[in-house]
């Protein structure tokens, strides 16, 4: 048997280039990535939010609405709903916030009389001063904080005058986007959007309305409880619902130290409360909107989660969902699926030809005489 023909690698100067070229645009491109993310971002939440609006017109269109009316009326219902919002939030907000600077002092005590009580020693003064000292300090920084993103707050209404565009003619971003891909690759390009777009809708219609249901529910409870500010913790609630894994753990937090102004017991059943819908959360939301609509594993999620917010910070959160469900389906179809036709098609070739069986041996053509 002869022995296996072993091929050279041979390097010229142009491969050589044509690495380095490679290497350096690599380089380039992440490095404009990182000055342009948070762009890059909010053109995500804008295009979340474009769904937002262009379902619902949509669906007025079907009953005789045109699309030129039923835009705009959604655009005022959304953000009629956010001013709305604002405007009886952030007053208990900031009652809130001057209820916990005036009553910090004398929640501590109530502490750790109950802790006392509980153990039968407390903890030492000194510490106690500290912490007061500290956690005074916080919410004298958190003042001009909560300032601070309300201004931001208002300040992201372009956002939503982005999502219009993108909402009011959403054919016409997608025709640009197109034809800066070669003709060779457009049809997979435009399965990729479709199927791309299929599943960002299913998964920001779904969170929509969970995110309702998780206000709504969060308010009564609230209420129910004796929580002061039940409708700005509610409405926070809501918002971190739209973060899958760490969103309801952060919504918790600030209800707890809330209830913790009222007494250490309010505050237990405060955190119950919280533990208990985020349970039912799991066990009906989760399987309806996470799975059915992005079919992606949880460990997979939460590890892209936590690389995004090392990485880019508290806003990456918000949009890492929906960008991993893009990128799984541009993985797949672009990169997977040829891929495995390709090896179909390798498999075929090297096929060597069936033997024929031995009752039937192969015809040999008689050789003419005198050969």
């Amino acid at each position: 048997m002869a022995e296996a023909e072993v091929r050279r690698i041979i390097w010229r100067s142009a491969d050589v280039a044509r690495v380095f070229a490679m290497g350096m645009l690599f380089l380039f491109l992440w490095r404009f990535f990182w000055i342009v993310h948070s762009a890059l971002f909010i053109v995500m939440l804008a295009i979340l939010i474009a769904i937002v609006i262009h379902a619902p017109a949509r669906l007025l269109t079907r009953v005789g609405m045109p699309f030129r009316l039923a835009l705009p009326l959604m655009v005022v219902v959304f953000v009629g709903s956010l001013v709305g919002l604002m405007v009886a939030m952030v007053p208990e907000l900031m009652a809130q916030v001057r209820l916990l600077a005036t009553q910090l002092p004398e929640t501590l005590d109530q502490v750790q009389v109950w802790f006392r009580q509980q153990t039968g020693q407390g903890p030492e003064s000194q510490l106690s001063r500290s912490l007061s000292a500290q956690v005074s300090g916080a919410i004298s920084r958190f003042v001009p904080l909560a300032f601070n993103m309300i201004t931001t707050l208002l300040g992201s209404f372009a956002i939503i005058v982005l999502a219009t565009f993108f909402a009011a003619q959403p054919d016409v971003y997608r025709d640009l986007l197109l034809r800066f891909v070669p003709a060779e690759s457009r049809d997979q390009w435009t399965r990729l959007y479709e199927e791309a777009g299929r599943n960002l809708r299913r998964w920001t219609l779904g969170k929509a309305v969970t995110m309702l249901g998780i206000g709504v529910v969060t308010y009564v409870g609230l209420t129910l409880l004796g929580i002061p500010g039940a409708l700005a913790l509610a409405a926070f609630a809501a918002l971190m619902e739209f973060i899958p894994n760490f969103g309801p753990t952060i919504a918790a937090a600030p209800a707890v130290v809330a209830a913790f102004a009222i007494s250490p017991r309010a505050a237990l059943y405060v955190a119950a409360f919280y533990f208990l819908l985020q349970q039912v959360q799991n066990a009906i939301t989760v399987p309806l909107v996470e799975r059915r609509a992005v079919n992606i594993p949880p460990a997979m999620l939460l590890v892209w989660q936590l690389m995004l917010a090392v990485g880019f910070g508290i806003l990456a959160l918000f949009v890492a969902t929906p960008l991993l469900a893009v990128l799984v389906v541009a993985i797949r179809i672009l990169y997977l699926e040829p891929s495995e036709e390709r090896q179909m098609w390798n498999r075929r070739e090297g096929e060597t030809p069936p033997a024929l069986p031995d009752s039937q041996p192969p015809h040999t053509p008689a050789l003419p005489e005198g050969a």
